[in-house]
């Protein structure tokens, strides 16, 4: 985009301290010696060339002139100006953007009811999250801690196109003093974790055991709550997805975390998410013994050298006579018997500890997987 395409009422809105603090924030440092109205930076990265940003306000081009600085931290950025410019606009704030992708939300509008969803869902995870920087729990019965409240109140929300997008700015001049934790902004605390909760849901199709995010120590900022949030956003189709990512104010960015992050949540994440919101809720007791059942799915991959593949399995077992989907983890030597037994349509017998779900039952800690033939017993 150029300059020129900025909406000049909207770039001489855009005050000469925003405009430093962001080029500040990203690295550039300002030349000393510089005078006549305007502030010029430099960056390590750009080589010899410079940011030009005006110093006064009032001066009779200083629209066309902020244009200039904003398409300038977009390309250095390789960002929108637009989005740039909108985040310029805003007081110090963390960025949320939630981007919901699905054939009715190609024009950039979607239905009243799903629209109404999002900005739902996108309140009650945030919610959920300012809980948990407070203290982290499974589930929150009531979210009514002044603090979270406090917090949801001073953020702003707004909508772009392109999908359906809706954007939620954090401010951070929202102090709170918690013992044993660095003096950071309370808002900066609830996007961090925020981000950090979704990124661990998002992936967990992938990780061996995605049932441990329903313990607090584990991941502190997944909760029920945040689940059942998420699910809010849920757009249908089997190839919509939902993006959510964080622009994080640029006076004051975060150490060891990159200026804008993205997650992504396809519709298996979301069948996940959906499974893991019950066990948050009711913290459901697995229970340890011997199963028996066939092998119907292999799922497993190579992990890191080893070219043996490992991971994932879909069995039926049967409990009292009856049959009982679960899936499994299992170490590259299991994997193979489970492969084997697979392809000769034998049963296998194994002791783990299974955990009813509503949709889909885990088998954990499994030990002694081994093929069975109909004519033995198992192990007491």
């Amino acid at each position: 985009m150029r300059a020129s395409d900025l909406p000049r009422a909207e770039t001489r809105l855009v005050t000469p301290r925003a405009l430093a603090s962001y080029a500040e924030g990203l690295g550039w440092q300002k030349v000393p010696g510089v005078n006549g109205g305007i502030a010029a930076y430099t960056n390590p990265r750009e080589g010899k060339r410079q940011l030009v940003v005006p110093a006064d306000a009032d001066l009779d081009d200083y629209a066309d002139r902020a244009a200039e600085a904003v398409v300038r931290l977009a390309e250095f950025e390789k960002r929108p100006a637009r989005e740039v410019l909108e985040h310029l606009l805003l007081p110090p704030a963390d960025v949320l953007s939630f981007r919901v992708v699905s054939p009715e939300t190609e024009t950039g509008d979607v239905p009243l009811e799903v629209g109404g969803e999002v900005i739902e869902g996108a309140r009650n995870g945030l919610l959920a999250v300012a809980h948990s920087v407070l203290d982290p729990q499974p589930f929150f019965g009531r979210m009514r801690r002044e603090e979270a409240k406090r917090f949801l109140s001073k953020c702003r929300m707004s909508t772009g196109r392109g999908s359906f997008v809706l954007s939620v700015a954090c401010p951070l001049d929202l102090p709170l003093h918690i013992p044993g934790m660095e003096a950071e902004p309370y808002a900066r605390r609830v996007t961090g974790l925020f981000v950090d909760a979704l990124a661990a849901l998002a992936s967990a199709p992938q990780v061996i055991n995605p049932f441990a995010l329903a313990n607090p120590n584990h991941t502190p900022g997944v909760s029920a709550n945040l689940c059942e949030a998420l699910l809010r956003l849920r757009p249908e189709g089997n190839r919509s997805h939902v993006t959510v990512s964080a622009a994080w104010s640029r006076a004051l960015l975060p150490k060891n975390r990159p200026a804008n992050v993205s997650v992504r949540f396809d519709q298996e994440a979301f069948e996940l998410i959906e499974t893991i919101a019950p066990q948050l809720r009711t913290r459901p007791e697995p229970k340890a013994g011997w199963y028996i059942g066939f092998v119907e799915e292999l799922r497993g991959a190579a992990v890191g050298d080893d070219p043996r593949p490992a991971g994932e399995v879909r069995l039926t077992l049967f409990i009292e006579g009856e049959p009982l989907r679960a899936r499994a983890n299992l170490n590259a030597e299991d994997y193979a018997l489970a492969g084997e037994a697979h392809l000769a349509n034998e049963a296998v017998h194994m002791r783990g500890e299974l955990l009813r779900l509503p949709r889909l039952n885990h088998l954990q800690n499994i030990e002694h997987f081994y093929p069975l033939e109909f004519d033995e017993e198992p192990d007491a």
